[in-house]
C-alpha cells in the first residue's frame, strides 16, 4: 500500500513554515508532507471567524481523498479547531487521520475568556498578538533563548474571531485519533489538555485511541522534530524506534 499524505496545520500566529524540518524528515522516508496556511493569520482585514480555516482545511484533505489519497490530519494548538471541525462527513474506514480534541463549542463573543494573559487583545483592529517577550512562556519553553528571539520575530497577528467560533462537530467522535500532551507546556496549558484527554476518553463515542505524553513544550516540530517525525510515522503504521 502506498503511504498516507500528511496535512499538517500550524497554530494560531505561526506560518506553515514551522513545519520545515519535519516534513524534511518526513519527506526523507517517502512520505508526501502539505503544509497550507491558516486564512485567519496575519489577514488584512482580519477574518470575523474560523470559517475560511475550515473550508481551507476540508477543501485539502477533500482533494487528496478524491485523488485516492489516504491522510493523516496534523493539527497544532488552535490548528485543531478548525481541524476537527473540518472532517465531518470524511471519516472513512479505510483512512486514518489524526486531529486534536476540541468539543463542540464556542468562547462567548466579545470576551476574552480562555486567553491568557500574554495574548494581547486588540478589539479595534480585531487581532491578538504575542510579543517576544512572552513568546517563551507560551510557545517555546524548552528552547534556548537565542532560538526564541528568532523564532519570536516571525510571530503574526492572529484574527481574533477565531476564539468565538462555534464548533458542531468533533471528528474525535468518529475518526482515530491520536493527542500528544506535551507536558513540559505552560503548567495551565497541560492541565486543560489532561482535562480535554479525560472528558473525551469518558464520553461516547470517541475514538481517541491513542494519547502520548511527552515532556516537550508546547513546539516540538522545534524542539524536537526527529521525535515528531517518527511519532508521524508510528502513527501512519511504521514501526520507529524512539529514543
Amino acid at each position: 500500500m502506498s503511504k498516507p499524505t500528511f496535512v499538517c496545520i500550524h497554530g494560531a500566529w505561526h506560518s506553515p513554515a514551522c513545519w520545515d524540518k519535519v516534513k524534511a524528515i518526513l519527506e526523507t522516508h517517502g512520505y508526501e508532507c502539505i503544509c497550507p496556511a491558516l486564512p485567519s493569520t496575519d489577514s488584512v482585514p482580519p477574518k470575523h471567524d474560523f470559517t475560511e480555516d475550515v473550508e481551507m482545511i476540508r477543501s485539502t484533505v477533500e482533494k487528496l481523498a478524491e485523488a485516492g489519497n489516504d491522510v493523516i490530519l496534523v493539527t497544532h494548538s488552535y490548528g485543531g479547531v478548525p481541524g476537527g471541525q473540518a472532517l465531518e462527513d470524511l471519516d472513512k474506514e479505510s483512512r486514518h487521520k489524526k486531529v486534536l480534541i476540541i468539543p463542540s463549542q464556542n468562547s462567548p463573543t466579545g470576551t476574552r475568556d480562555g486567553m491568557a494573559e500574554s495574548m494581547k487583545t486588540d478589539f479595534e483592529a480585531g487581532v491578538i498578538t504575542v510579543g517576544p517577550q512572552d513568546a517563551k512562556g507560551l510557545f517555546y519553553q524548552d528552547l534556548p533563548d537565542e532560538t526564541v528571539a528568532e523564532l519570536a520575530r516571525n510571530l503574526r497577528p492572529q484574527s481574533i474571531g477565531c476564539w468565538w467560533s462555534k464548533t458542531t462537530y468533533a471528528a474525535w467522535r468518529y475518526i482515530p485519533t491520536t493527542y500528544v500532551v506535551c507536558t513540559e507546556d505552560a503548567p495551565t496549558t497541560v492541565m486543560a489538555a489532561e482535562y480535554l484527554v479525560s472528558t473525551a476518553q469518558a464520553s461516547e463515542p470517541n475514538m481517541v485511541d491513542t494519547v502520548i505524553r511527552r515532556a516537550v513544550g508546547h513546539s516540538p516540530f522545534f524542539s524536537q522534530p526527529e521525535w515528531t517525525a517518527g511519532m508521524l510515522r508510528e502513527a501512519a503504521g511504521e514501526k520507529v524506534e524512539q529514543s
